[in-house]
């Protein structure tokens, strides 16, 4: 494909590379990095979303394998999505650019590798959720690709530092910054020294819509995490007052979790205010959540109709499931409660109904009677909660005291969160509202959470996505209250 001279000369120039054999153009942030890693062992890269990560790090898999003979490039990610789905696809669609590379390197699902070494001259995707994915790759030359590193477990770092004693040993870790300790933390603070560090700004890209950076100003703020991670592609703040830090949400949305099938919690939380939402948030085994829906400006008697029809669809789509509804009765939704608890009976006689008329039978009909009454009714619950109601602990282990029931409620999320108990939607306006919602220590020594009123001055919208979220995981009569203490 090249002959030796020009293999030396590209050795030394990614930029070239890319520019003549890849046949791509490269932006100056794009050409900087992968001069970075022609000149340093170890580049790491922060930078927002879309700034083209994907592209700069299949280049330089294309790059190394055409300029080193028998090189090994181990490529990892947190997720098979985006190993698979987005690096590993970018690397066949640069092939793809230059007939003479789609020639002589091959592309699988499983490696890529030189045309005629399959087993000696690749490069290869490891999912880093394997503690190992790094092990192994003995060479003269290799090149370690790590994408959306801050996600990636300190466990599939360490037998990269091992490594890379070695004369033409390469790391490349790039990502967004979303957590404030780990490997690639490191390597931008306490580690920076022995690395490349190097940041990458979204408004700095010609990748990166103006839209889509006014579109994360104007819903966050510029002062919000959202906007650091996501557009600044820089480290979240360091911030000890709020209660939910975003790298649990970010964790969550790529959690995969076996849930069991036997329940679904639905919270409702009712607009107070007129910019504020009306929301029915459901969870599927206290672990998956749902779609949720959002509506506004409406009556108790139109959100509690919506809630009709959420309870039916899930009826008929988990029938062994029970369903709990649970409905912030502070302000309007006492009347969304007393509609649903009014109405319960009937929802439940409608579903059995349904479920007998799905078997071919006809409860109206005394010989068919009998076979209606095997049929299982749906089990529903509707439950009365406050969110200003006594506070206590989240369980009996649980270090934390919160003042009122708001605070147990968040408290309950912020500890499945933690403990890696709960899956979320990959959703920025539900990440920013849990985890901009501030704390303070009472003079009781009682965790207090910041009023919706307070969050509203600093301009912070009202969390009515998080709070029924809260609602759906909160069990009222299973906190410890500490009332009586």
């Amino acid at each position: 494909m090249l002959d030796k001279e020009a293999v030396l000369f590209y050795a030394d120039e990614p930029v070239y590379f890319v520019e003549d054999i890849i046949r791509a153009t490269p932006d100056q942030n794009q050409k900087n990095i992968l001069q970075s890693l022609r000149d340093n062992a170890m580049t790491s890269v922060r930078s927002g979303h879309g700034v083209g990560k994907s592209a700069v790090e299949s280049w330089a898999v294309i790059w190394f394998l055409c300029t080193r003979p028998f090189p090994k490039i181990p490529c990892t990610a947190p997720t098979q999505h985006q190993l698979y789905d987005i690096l590993w696809a970018e690397i066949s669609k640069w092939l793809r650019n230059n007939p003479v590379l789609k020639e002589e390197i091959i592309w699988t699902q499983q490696r890529v590798y030189m045309k005629g070494y399959q087993e000696e001259w690749f490069a290869v995707p490891r999912t880093a959720t394997n503690p190992e994915a790094l092990q192994g790759f003995h060479a003269e030359h290799v090149l370690y690709i790590i994408d959306e590193a801050s996600g990636v477990s300190d466990k599939v770092f360490e037998p990269v530092l091992g490594a890379m004693t070695g004369e033409d040993v390469k790391l490349l870790m790039m990502g967004n910054p979303t957590r404030l300790t780990g490997f690639f933390y490191d390597s931008h603070h306490k580690n920076r020294e022995q690395y490349s560090a190097m940041h990458v700004d979204g408004r700095n890209s010609i990748h990166v819509r103006k839209r889509f950076v006014q579109q994360i100003i104007d819903m966050f703020g510029i002062e919000s995490d959202v906007f650091r991670v996501r557009v600044a592609g820089q480290f979240p703040k360091a911030a000890p007052d709020s209660l939910i830090a975003m790298e649990w949400c970010e964790k969550a949305a790529k959690r995969q979790l076996s849930v069991v099938e036997e329940r679904i919690d639905i919270g409702i939380d009712v607009a107070r205010y007129g910019d504020d939402s009306s929301v029915l948030y459901p969870l599927l085994g206290k672990a998956k959540s749902l779609k949720y829906e959002i509506h506004h400006h409406n009556r108790t008697t139109e959100i509690s109709g919506y809630a009709v029809i959420m309870i039916k669809q899930f009826a008929r789509e988990y029938q062994q499931a029970s369903i709990q509804v649970k409905v912030d009765c502070d302000g309007l939704g006492v009347g969304v409660y007393d509609n649903l608890y009014e109405m319960k009976d009937k929802i439940m006689d409608e579903v059995w109904k349904e479920r007998c008329q799905k078997a071919g039978l006809n409860p109206s009909v005394p010989e068919q009677r009998i076979e209606c009454e095997k049929i299982p009714q749906l089990d529903l619950r509707i439950e009365e909660c406050h969110f200003g109601g006594a506070g206590g602990k989240v369980d009996e282990e649980d270090p934390v005291e919160y003042s009122n029931s708001t605070g147990i409620m968040w408290g309950t999320v912020r500890k499945f969160l933690q403990e890696g108990r709960l899956q979320l939607p990959d959703d920025d306006v539900l990440f920013s509202q849990l985890s901009n919602r501030k704390y303070i220590v009472n003079k009781d020594g009682k965790l207090e959470l910041e009023r919706k009123e307070a969050m509203k001055k600093r301009g912070v919208s009202s969390p009515d996505i998080a709070d029924a979220l809260a609602l759906a995981l909160y069990d009222p009569n299973n906190n410890w209250t500490l009332d009586w203490w």
